[in-house]
């Protein structure tokens, strides 16, 4: 071999080294990416650059036969366009490789004319497709195309190999950011039910109340928001929000100069007529054609921009009286069957404080709206785990600051927790929603009990949500046979195990809302047949009486009923049973009472 040869050959392996080495530098950028946009940089933009591709599209699937383009390289406006969504099942190697979640590698023009007609392109070019596989389900979530134009030539089998494993890391890390999103979402809708609910509840002009709940819903979970009320067998606008001023007047004007078909199948006017919600997923162009009354008309509907739109009916004593209207404009964002869910539960709690305006006093309105709020409906089936449940609420029409939920977590473990706020009505009761909100929100970031309670010190430090509330925490990991508890100036979790009870609590340590407090946890086993209890103060407190007393009270009644429970006891049965053994006659406060029982 001659020296130029050589230096060929050198020169090759050392432009092969640095770009295996620059793939090898984004790894841990897919890995640490915050934001979709942090990701599609660095599997678009970045790897392109290191590869010399001279495009690069990276598309999410979208239901069964849609894929939606979020990140390109080297695209045209047009083309960026064209291709911003489109069939799967269009022949095409990045549908393909989502089709066949295997890699589709393409290596002359005359092969993609070959094997992709639809797609002839006179340019000589290497293309790769890899499908982005879910390691869980393995099911295809997307692709990542690239092209190679002119002197590339076709990939070294290590950089496939790299590419392959990049792409694998892309699609972990979208599923990651996907499940952030999704529980920051399911964190925002809480936050917005119970602002709204406070909202509704707080004033008897529902009228001037759905016109705030609107406004609430924008920008958070719609572009576009609108009340509409039947008055007189009229669909009529009560209310249009959007962040933009403009663009509420050119609704409005919309409306006025093109008022919509009241008998036209779709429509606001049909959610009325049927009751039943109705969404809409994408607004095409052709939608926005069949429904224009002429080329002005036309024109407006397309200058708003409207992507995706959902109406759900809003009823009172069980006639509709209204329709409530979402709609995504400018966020991109697409409406799902969870969404009309969504907001059929809003629209559920604005029916209900309408209707009670008419029949009930603020605070009994303010009772059935928030109610839903401050509960899970129903605790999740933990298998291996027998788990109770019992909420008295007080004999008075005011809601308190009680709250509780369970959520499992990887590895089996279960983390359940129990608080009260102080005071009641509608300031404890919205309160209360958001503690539990923020709580199920904190312990997917970190669940350990003690670190959780400090991040709750920190979250009333700088938004507090009530000025003050107690809490108690635990963290079950049957894996390792362990229970993890922290107890926030709250009565102790209580311990059953081999026929004994015993309260369970390091130190204890004071209320939330005081600032930021070093919190340890207790640590004890817990193991089959043992049976943890988590409870409101409601449960031991009365008047005139020492809590130390309503503690011994519990602890005697629980030794007497729970100790020899089987795994055929329904557990509800036996907490009604205790709760009613222990709790004030008089019913003063809140009761809320949660068994966890350890089976295999």
């Amino acid at each position: 071999m001659d020296a130029t040869a050589r230096d060929g050959d050198n020169e090759a392996s050392s432009t092969l080294a640095t770009r295996l080495m620059g793939l090898g530098r984004m790894a841990a950028d897919l890995a640490s990416a915050v934001t979709l946009d942090d990701l599609t940089e660095a599997i678009t933009e970045r790897a392109s650059s290191v590869m010399g591709a001279s495009r690069a599209v990276l598309a999410v699937r979208e239901g069964r036969h849609r894929l939606r383009t979020i990140g390109t390289h080297g695209l045209t406006p047009d083309l960026v366009s064209q291709w911003s969504s489109f069939d799967i099942r269009m022949p095409m190697p990045i549908t393909d490789a989502v089709r066949t979640r295997r890699p589709v590698v393409v290596t002359t023009a005359a092969e993609l004319i070959a094997r992709y007609p639809d797609l002839e392109d006179a340019a000589e070019r290497f293309t790769v497709a890899l499908p982005l596989v879910s390691p869980t389900s393995g099911e295809a979530v997307g692709a990542v195309g690239f092209r190679f134009d002119g002197e590339r030539g076709q990939l070294d089998s290590d950089e496939l190999s790299v590419l392959q494993f990049l792409t694998d890391m892309c699609a972990q890390t979208m599923l990651r950011l996907r499940a952030e999103a999704e529980s920051a979402d399911r964190a925002a809708r809480l936050e917005f039910l119970a602002d709204a609910s406070q909202a509704l509840a707080e004033s008897l002009d529902y009228r001037q109340t759905l016109r705030q709940v609107a406004s609430l819903a924008v920008p958070t979970h719609a572009d576009w928001c609108s009340v509409q009320m039947i008055d007189d067998g009229v669909l009529r606008t009560l209310a249009v929000a959007h962040v933009d001023p403009a663009k509420v007047q050119m609704a409005k004007d919309l409306e006025t100069r093109w008022p919509p078909d009241p008998d036209r199948p779709g429509g606001a006017a049909h959610v009325a007529r049927t009751g039943k919600s109705m969404l809409v997923e994408e607004i095409t162009d052709e939608m926005l054609v069949a429904t224009a009354r002429d080329d002005e008309h036309l024109r407006v509907a397309r200058e708003l921009g409207l992507q995706s739109a959902m109406s759900v009916p809003l009823r009172a004593n069980e006639r509709v009286i209204g329709v409530l209207t979402f709609v995504a404009a400018e966020s991109g964002r697409r409406y799902t069957a969870g969404d009309v869910a969504f907001a059929e539960d809003l629209a559920r709690r604005a029916g209900l404080a309408i209707d009670n305006a008419d029949l009930y006093s603020q605070t009994r309105r303010v009772a059935s709206v928030l109610q839903a709020t401050l509960l899970p409906q129903d605790l999740p089936d933990v298998p291996g785990w027998q788990v109770g449940m019992v909420y008295r609420q007080a004999g008075r029409t005011d809601v308190g600051g009680d709250y509780f939920d369970v959520s499992t977590l990887g590895d089996d473990r279960v983390f359940a927790f129990v608080g009260d706020v102080m005071g009641r009505g509608v300031d404890a009761a919205v309160a209360g929603s958001r503690m539990r909100s923020a709580t199920r929100v904190l312990v997917t970031q970190d669940s350990e009990p003690s670190a959780l309670a400090m991040a709750m010190d920190r979250l009333m430090a700088s938004q507090p949500p009530t000025p003050m509330a107690s809490a108690a925490y635990a963290l079950f990991d049957p894996a390792h046979g362990k229970l993890s508890t922290v107890v926030a100036g709250h009565p102790p979790p209580l311990l059953l195990h081999d026929g004994a009870s015993r309260y369970v609590v390091e130190e204890g340590s004071p209320v939330h809302g005081i600032g930021i407090v070093q919190r340890p946890a207790a640590r004890v086993p817990f193991t089959v047949g043992d049976l943890l209890l988590l409870y409101t103060d409601g449960l031991v407190e009365r008047r005139g009486e020492s809590i130390d007393i309503g503690l011994k009270r519990l602890q005697t009644a629980a030794e007497e009923l729970l100790c020899h429970v089987d795994d055929d006891t329904d557990l509800d049965d036996v907490l009604h049973e205790l709760a009613e053994a222990v709790t004030d006659p008089d019913r003063h406060d809140d009761v809320a009472l949660l068994a966890f029982r350890r089976v295999v």
